[in-house]
């Protein structure tokens, strides 16, 4: 019986991650209310109540899970992974999730907040390359600022672009 209910909830959190994901396409996040959201996932509103406390909350859960997911293979890569992007290296695995998820992701990345997707996974990929380092120096930090913001600033071009150059050339 639980596992019915947990197939539940996990197809009511994919309703409401694509409801919210078709909105975000449409117009600015802040201006998205949870009965823009209900509505476009065809929901009772007491159901979104019991999972979330408000759209900021829902689109927190849906950035911090997907963080969650990059900071799992981000710390799986291995320093083979970065000379091909084949399928079945990390890197390729991250390629793929940011390909199957591009809608969300482009949704996500254009939010305007101070500590916005971006910004986020840009600190995830500090603290990846900074924990792969015995000692730690202010250059060491600058550096793995700079890595960062490179590594994002690419994917945000690619993922957002219509015709973006094939991910094996990322």
């Amino acid at each position: 019986m639980a596992e019915v209910e947990d197939k539940r909830i996990r197809r009511t959190k994919k309703l409401l991650r694509q409801a919210l994901t078709r909105l975000m396409q449409q117009k600015d996040f802040q201006s998205i209310t949870v009965t823009d959201v209900v509505r476009e996932a065809d929901i009772n509103r007491g159901t979104f109540y019991a999972h979330y406390r408000d759209v900021y909350d829902l689109r927190d859960k849906i950035e911090t899970g997907m963080i969650e997911d990059f900071r799992g293979m981000i710390a799986a890569i291995r320093p083979e992974d970065f000379i091909f992007l084949d399928a079945g290296t990390t890197t390729g695995y991250m390629m793929d999730y940011l390909e199957e998820n591009r809608e969300i992701v482009t949704a996500l990345i254009k939010v305007n907040a101070p500590d916005g997707f971006g910004k986020k996974m840009i600190g995830v990929i500090e603290e990846c390359r900074m924990e792969l380092l015995p000692y730690r120096s202010v250059e060491d930090a600058y550096a793995a600022r700079f890595l960062a913001t490179g590594v994002i600033g690419m994917t945000e071009k690619w993922i957002t672009e219509s015709q973006p150059i094939p991910k094996t050339e990322m």
